[in-house]
Order: structure tokens, then sequence, then C-alpha cells
């Protein structure tokens, strides 16, 4: 049985994969169908720093989940959006301009997709590399800047600034692959197709269809938007209504628990725990002397841990993600002008000292946690309040919401790829490829010693907590 209109969102990320379905209602509230999520230990290696790793483990996953998610709702699932996110993905600017045939002088919705349909044509990514997203940033009529009101002015020519999304090819043909891989669940028939995909968005611009606050014109003002996942730091700026500027990293969430296992010589599930905990207490609110005591099985001695350091280690490595926020800020030229301060998301910004760190690195009063924005009807879902679900949410309401107000979403169609065909052979080189470069990067980075040390060289740093 199908639903009309049901669209479905699998966030496939380094820590879990999820999968919720929901439908428009006609009040405009859109309504939680159901959900199902599988977590992932870096033992699976299923995927790394974004990028799919283990197809085998991933194809198996994605199945279940989705295997799940229709018997519990009695419906069949055809087709999904999806997220991608890796740090291979890189923004371009791009500027074009058309002139009108005709003697109307008028611009028209037709002559503003005109435009947008050329500079996709015209703009040229590197060998290797596909366009992901087409941006609309600024509109000139007459080669004069107008704001959001570009249908309905006089002029003869139509240009724009652009910001262009791309990404290997072969990451995306790879995460085709995946998908292709995994059978649609409809009922009744002996050999369902493949899975279909009707979208693919990157992960933070999925995050901004959920969070980004439209009654304080987050995009209009200036905001960043910074989700702190597991394996990636993603950052996107809007100002003026545009995107100005991505990037991402490879420190976030599995960077502390690394750090903790490597300080303490515990095991990755214990350092998570311990991550947790000293998420939720800052570093001057704890006794020196206070220790927790981790049991082990199988008679193994128990380990001992002060507080205060395990809770020093995590505090440390979340400033050096805030650093590089404020760096990628100052970075991209828009440091002092964003109104609405930095958004965070993501399953690191769950930490309950993580607001007050980025106030103390990045110097801006304005953070904020991330907050629905939308009309949501979460009734027995409650659970994906949390700011980990931001994109799966986000990837679900891209079908029904538009992303800019003065073009439609078609503005996220990839560029052409041939889809791939199942091919073992190439699997095994492109997980030999990723493991190799997660090498290259382990053996480059510095040792969490060396970046304590680092840090307590920095004479301004400030590790007070004010409320």
């Amino acid at each position: 049985m199908t639903e009309e209109n049901l669209v479905v969102g699998v966030d496939i990320g380094t820590s879990k994969i999820c999968a919720a379905a929901g439908v428009m209602q006609k009040n405009d509230v859109f309504k939680i169908k159901g959900f199902v999520e599988r977590n992932i230990t870096p033992e699976d290696e299923a995927l790394f720093e974004g990028e799919i790793v283990n197809a085998s483990k991933t194809i198996e996953i994605i199945d279940e989940v989705l295997d799940e998610l229709a018997e519990n709702l009695e419906l069949d699932l055809e087709s999904i959006n999806i997220n991608i996110s890796n740090l291979d993905i890189q923004g371009h600017y791009h500027k074009g301009k058309v002139t009108k045939i005709g003697d109307n002088k008028q611009i028209h919705q037709h002559d503003v997709e005109k435009l947008i349909e050329d500079v996709r044509l015209t703009f040229k990514p590197q060998p290797g590399r596909v366009m992901l997203h087409c941006l609309p940033q600024d509109f000139t009529v007459n080669d004069i800047k107008v704001n959001e009101k570009i249908v309905g002015r006089f002029g003869v020519q139509v240009g724009g600034d652009f910001y262009f999304i791309s990404a290997r090819n072969e990451s995306l043909e790879n995460l085709y692959y995946t998908i292709k891989n995994v059978k649609a669940k409809v009922e009744g028939q002996k050999s369902n197709p493949p899975l279909g995909i009707e979208s693919v968005l990157l992960s933070p611009i999925a995050d901004s269809f959920l969070l980004l606050d439209h009654t304080i014109e987050d995009k209009r003002a200036g905001v960043a938007l910074v989700n702190i996942g597991a394996d990636l730091t993603e950052v996107i700026i809007f100002h003026k209504n545009g995107m100005r500027h991505f990037v991402s990293f490879p420190i976030a969430g599995n960077a502390i628990s690394r750090d903790l296992m490597e300080a303490f010589n515990i095991q990755f599930h214990e350092a998570e725990r311990l991550k947790k905990l000293c998420g939720n207490i800052p570093s001057s609110s704890i006794n020196p002397n206070e220790v927790l005591v981790i049991d082990r099985k199988e008679g193994l001695a128990p380990v001992e841990i002060l507080l205060k350091n395990a809770s020093l280690v995590t505090e440390w490595r979340l400033k050096e993600i805030a650093a590089i926020v404020k760096s990628e800020i100052v970075r991209s030229g828009y440091d002092g002008v964003l109104t609405n301060g930095i958004i965070l998301t993501g399953g690191t910004s769950s930490m309950a000292i993580i607001k007050d760190i980025f106030s103390d690195v990045c110097k801006i009063k304005s953070i904020r946690k991330g907050r629905i924005n939308r009309n949501i009807d979460f009734t027995d879902f409650e659970n994906l309040k949390k700011p980990k679900y931001s994109t799966v949410l986000g990837l679900m309401l891209s079908a029904y919401v538009d992303f800019d107000n003065r073009v439609d979403n078609t503005i996220f169609k990839h560029a052409p790829i041939a889809e791939p065909v199942p091919d073992h052979d190439k699997l095994s080189a492109v997980k030999k490829t990723v493991r190799d470069e997660r090498k290259i990067r382990e053996q480059k980075s510095k040792s969490l010693f060396d970046r304590v040390k680092d840090f307590m060289k920095d004479e301004d740093m400030n590790d007070r907590y004010e409320k």
C-alpha cells in the first residue's frame, strides 16, 4: 500500500543510519509517520569521514532500517531523499548573465530560470568532479544589484552571482551504487526494483530547512550553521539570503572519544560514556580529587580516572573545534557581520558546555543550539527533537519547503553521472583508497598531548564558564 505525498529521508552518517517518513498535512503541519535508527561503531568500518568504506555493510544496514520502517508503516517505500558529506566537497563562486529576447522588458520567472540553466551549463568543475548544487547569491538587472524581488522589474539583462557545490564524481557514484543495491519495499512483488533516489542534499543544507529561523530572518541577517557530527564538522554561512561559504573538517565527536581512549587507556564505548558525562560538567566545577571508576568485565581491574582531567581533555578538543570554526568565519570575510551569530547542531552539540566554549573562543554573543523552526507533529516520535536528527528531518522537509524564495528546489539537482553497475573489484579499490587516505591523515595529525601543549602556550585562552 502507498500513501500519497509520503516522503522518506535517510541520514547516512558515521555513527548512525536512520530513516524517517512523513507527510505534509492540509493544515501545513508536517506529520512524522515513522522512524528507525541503527547505530554504527568504528569497529563496523562502514563509513569514515562521510565516505562509504564498506558498501556491503552499509547496504545491509540501510536495507534493515527500511525493511523495519516499511513494516511499521504498512506502506510501500520506493524512493528516498539522502544526504552527502565528506571532506572532498567544495564550494565555488561563479557569475553569469543572459539577455532577454523580444520587446517585453519585464523580468519574469522564466528569465530567472533561463539564467540558472545557463550558469549550470557554463560552470566547469575540475576533472573528476561533478556539480552537486547551484545556489543563487545575488541577482542583477542591467548590472544593478537587486534585493529579493527580481521578478517584475524592468530590464533587458538578468545576471547573478552563484555559489556552486561540487563533489568528487567517485563519491557520488559510490553513494548511488550503495542505494541502488537496496531493494524498494513494495508488498506483494516477488522481485522488487532498486530503491529510487529523489534528491541528494549536502547535510548542512538539509539542516537549514529545519533550523533557520524565518521569524528573525537568519539568512538575511547573517548566520553560521555548524553541524558537529561524529567524524566531521561542517560549516555553512548565509548572508543577505545567499549561501556564502562552506567548509568541512575531520575533527568532531569521535575525536573527543579517541582523545579519552588515548589519555586513559579505555575502550571506545567507555570513552563515549565518559565524553557524555564530561560534556555536561564544566571542569571548573569539578573537585580535583574526584575519581570516576570504570568497571571492567571478565575479572579485569577497574580503571580509575580523575574526572577533572577527563573534563579538561573534552574541553580542549571542543575549544579546538570552536577555534577552527572561528577561523573559517574570518576566512570567509563575514566575521563581524553575522548578526544572528552561530547555530550549533549535530550530536556533539547536545553537550551542555559547548555553548559557553563557543562563546568564549569565537567571541560571538549570539550562540544558539539548533531549534526546530517548522510546524511538525512529533506525536509518538518526541525523540526526534534532538539535534542529531536535524539532517533526517531536513531531508523530509526539503520536499515541501523552498530553500530560496526566488527560485525552486531544482537548484539542488546535481549534474548527470554514470550510474554505477555493481562491481566487487571496484568496491575493493574504493575501500583501499579511503583507508590509505585515512592512514596518511592520521600520520600527519598531532597527538593529543602535543595539542594540549600548544593550547597551554596560549596565554589568551580563557577557561572560565560565565553565565
